[in-house]
Formats: C-alpha cells, structure tokens, sequence
C-alpha cells in the first residue's frame, strides 16, 4: 500500500485544505455566500483536526470563524487558520461580505439568493533545516517563507429545505516568497454543493448532500456523497452522519517494473448535537483506497456557539439556516 499525501489537498498549498467540518453545520468555511445566511444572531466555529498516533508531524488543522447578519440583506465574517503538515505550515486570515436577496412571502417561508466575497492572506513556511544537501535550486537548507493573498467568490440558493453552493476559490491570487522575491501561483479551485432536508416526522428530518471539488488545471476531481439524521428533542438537536469521498480519476504511479494506477476514497463518520446555542461535533475519517495518509485516520472535534439568535428557530426543516 503506498501512503501519499492525498491530491486534494497537495494541489492548494497556498490554501486551507478542504476536509469534512462543513459538515458540522460549517457550510462558511468552504463558501463565502454563508456569511450571515442566517435571519438572526451571529454564528461562532472553532474545530480542531489531527491524528493522534503512529505519525510523526502528522497532518494538523485549527480553525476559527466568526459571521452575521449586518442588517437585512448584508453578512459579514471572517476567518483564521492554522494548518501544517510535515515540514510545511500555513497560517491565514479572511474576511468576507456577502449580499441576501429575499423572495419569500411570509417570515416563516425561506426564499433567499445569495452572493459572497472573500479577500484573504496567508504565510506558509516550508522548513528544509532537517533535508539533507542537495544541488537541486528548491532545496535552499533553511527554513523559507512565503505570503499570498487571494478573492473568492460564491453564490447561494436556497428554498426551504434545499440548497445549493457555487464557489470559487483564488479567483484572484498573488503570491512570492519573501526571501528571493518569486512570484507564486495557485490554479482556481471550483466547489459545487447541494442538498436537501427531508422530513420524515416533525422531530427527524434525512439530509443527503453532494460536493463536487474541481482545481484548475489538475485532472483529478474528488465527490463527496453524504447523508445525515437530524433528530429534534425539545432544546436539543441531534446528527448523526456519513460522508465518501471518491478521487473521480486514479493517479498513475510508476515504479521500474510498472506501471500502474492508484485509487483516492475517503469515508468520514460524523456526529454531533446542538442544545440550546451550544454545538459539538465529532468526525472520524479514514481511507480507503490505494492513496491514504496512515492506517488510524484523522479525528476532528467542532465546538460552536450561536449567539443572540432569539429568530432562529430550532426546527430540523429549517435547514442550513
């Protein structure tokens, strides 16, 4: 079994990785148009993400993201991030407006189409004190650094119990390492979602989704299919869920005897409640295929609070909102 990095993530560098916590009613960590979606109060996320063992340097991630709804049809948020992986990290910051159209014709119906932007920066270090000496120009010995800044932009709709996203990631990037003056790119990065809330019964509600992820110029889109049960009990919300995650093209290896290709497939299990205006989550993701990171999988823990939000109504109907 070969252990790769997966491609999801190897491709945006530059970037936050893309894992499972929007899963953990976190849909403004991936898009923009999130951004004070909500009728009322204001939305606080923090989730911690690792592997506890086998792994030296292993893959780690924090998070910690803030939104609201500033008036009637404006939102705002911003975010911070801490990533690193091996001898490489990335730190960055964000903020983001977005606009809300309403079409509904009464307060308790959701009709809203919405529209957000995100500008941000981040620093990456890449420590090469540890590599051996090379006459390769990338391998410098030292620890070198880098910046970028970045727009994204997203659109939302959503009707009741559906809805949809489309963003786009480094619609405008630029990037250098601080050291020599380079300058850097990263390819756009496309995330296509949707989903709906079937009711079953007036306190359970079915809630299958779809994320397509596509980066510019790189063959190697990824799927993910999820289906959560959302379960109301008074002032306390349940879920729990699963998420796949298929590569939708196999990398191709070669070796000196061979040549041969290699598949990318994720599964995530997830669970969580909300009582009152307090959230917790819990996901566990390992791999399946070919192309994982370590046999134990990666753990991530959600913590939220939603804030001054007396309009929202704790109904598993309602939705992502």
């Amino acid at each position: 079994m070969l252990v790769v990095i997966a491609p999801a993530t190897a491709t945006a560098q530059y970037r936050m990785p893309i894992y499972s916590d929007y899963l953990t009613d976190n849909y403004y960590i991936l898009h923009p148009a999130m951004a004070g979606a909500h009728y009322g109060g204001m939305k606080i996320r923090t989730s911690f993400r690792t592997q506890w063992i086998e792994l030296a340097n292993a893959p780690s991630l924090q998070t910690l993201n803030i939104h609201t709804r500033a008036g009637d049809k404006s939102g705002i948020g911003g975010m911070f991030f801490n990533d690193k992986n091996g001898f490489h990290s990335n730190t960055g910051i964000q903020a983001t407006y977005a606009h809300h159209i309403n079409f509904y014709r009464a307060q308790d119906e959701i009709n809203q189409l919405s529209f957000g932007l995100s500008v941000g920066g981040s620093f990456h270090r890449h420590d090469q004190t540890a590599f051996s000496p090379s006459f390769e120009a990338v391998i410098k010995g030292e620890q070198v650094n880098s910046s970028s800044i970045y727009m994204d932009v997203g659109i939302m709709y959503n009707l009741v119990s559906f809805y949809t996203h489309l963003t786009i990631q480094n619609l405008v990037f630029q990037g250098k390492n601080i050291g020599d003056q380079v300058l850097l790119e990263s390819p756009m990065r496309f995330l296509v979602s949707a989903g709906n809330f079937f009711e079953i019964s007036p306190k359970w509600a079915l809630e299958p989704s779809l994320l397509a992820d596509y980066v510019q110029y790189v063959d190697r889109p990824n799927l993910d299919i999820s289906l959560k049960s959302h379960h109301s009990i008074r002032q306390t919300q349940l879920w729990l869920g699963t998420s796949y995650r298929k590569g939708l093209t196999d990398t191709q290896t070669k070796s000196a005897l061979a040549a041969y290709s290699e598949s990318f497939n994720q599964i995530t299990l997830l669970t969580g409640i909300k009582h009152q205006n307090w959230i917790f989550s819990y996901a566990y993701t390992v791999g399946l295929g070919d192309i994982i990171i370590n046999n134990s999988g990666f753990h991530q823990l959600t913590i939220g609070i939603d804030f001054l939000s007396d309009k929202y109504r704790p109904t598993v109907i309602r939705g992502i909102l």
